[in-house]
């Protein structure tokens, strides 16, 4: 929905603009905010006290001024769209845990960027690159420590799917050391093949995602990016990945440019649709 104004900035663009950019500053896509129901306007709208900013915005569940609500951060770009949770929902909810694991995920490989630079001068052999991911943390305590929390909060991903999910969630960051931001889902078709969809961003290409879809005797991977005219070396790379996992030749399809969305990497598909939202919220456009 549309912002028609904030607090006491009588609805002033500039004023508008300059709230939005303090709270994207501020916040990040997954995290659990707690907002509060101020007052509301005949025209059906509702000033809401959320991480120290009023919005005037349309609340899609019951609430009563003084009401306390906790919110999550489903976007931040193009549009600022929070989610109010159901009552009785978990604390440890799905968007929650995913963007727990992606800040694990960072320190991890922040931490480990000297390491990663090594595994680099692997061969593109999936099975050589985790001897040499496992051997390399043996020599790092700080890091398999590091990568023992993003296992740990990966594992409380899988485990809050429930029955319906038929993905699950990876990370093996061995795979392409260079790039950074990994996760993967894998899921299991009805037609007997195998889907695999990864996201990671490149020195070069940007925020990339490839599709691997493969059976018995064949396979077929479609490659986005943010700049699909520097994936020579990432196409390649992956080409190998695949070969040497599956021993078969993938059809590739692309590169073509990426379509970015609002929920970072393709975890984010484990959300369902963004805008529609079965325990309502606000959508808060800015």
């Amino acid at each position: 929905m549309r912002i028609t104004g904030y607090g006491s900035g009588f609805g002033q663009h500039d004023a508008g603009r300059d709230r939005a950019a303090a709270f994207r500053a501020k916040h990040s896509i997954g995290q659990r905010i707690k907002g509060r129901i101020l007052r509301r306007e005949p025209n059906g709208l509702y000033w809401v006290q959320v991480g120290g900013e009023e919005l005037l915005a349309r609340l899609e569940v019951q609430a009563d001024p003084g009401d306390e609500l906790i919110f999550i951060v489903r976007a931040l770009t193009p549009e600022i769209m929070l989610q109010a949770l159901a009552g009785g929902m978990s604390a440890g909810d799905l968007p929650g845990l995913v963007q727990r694991f992606r800040a694990a995920r960072e320190v991890f490989e922040v931490n480990g960027s000297e390491m990663f630079a090594a595994l680099q001068a692997v061969p593109p052999d999936p099975s050589l690159r985790l001897e040499a991911f496992l051997k390399a943390l043996e020599a790092r305590p700080d890091s398999a420590a590091n990568y023992a929390k993003v296992l740990a909060l990966l594992t409380q991903v899988n485990s809050s799917l429930g029955d319906k999910q038929t993905a699950v969630a990876l990370y093996q960051p061995w795979l392409l050391p260079l790039r950074r931001r990994q996760e993967m889902l894998r899921r299991d078709r009805a037609d007997g093949d195998t889907e695999t969809s990864s996201s990671a961003v490149d020195p070069a290409a940007g925020a990339f995602e490839f599709r691997l879809r493969s059976g018995s005797d064949a396979a077929s991977l479609v490659l986005t990016a943010e700049r699909p005219e520097a994936c020579g070396p990432l196409q390649v790379e992956i080409a190998a990945l695949v070969r040497g996992e599956l021993g078969l030749e993938p059809v590739m399809l692309g590169p073509s440019r990426l379509r970015r969305n609002n929920l970072g990497g393709v975890l984010g598909e484990l959300f369902g649709d963004v805008p529609s939202w079965s325990s309502g919220g606000l959508n808060t456009r800015v």
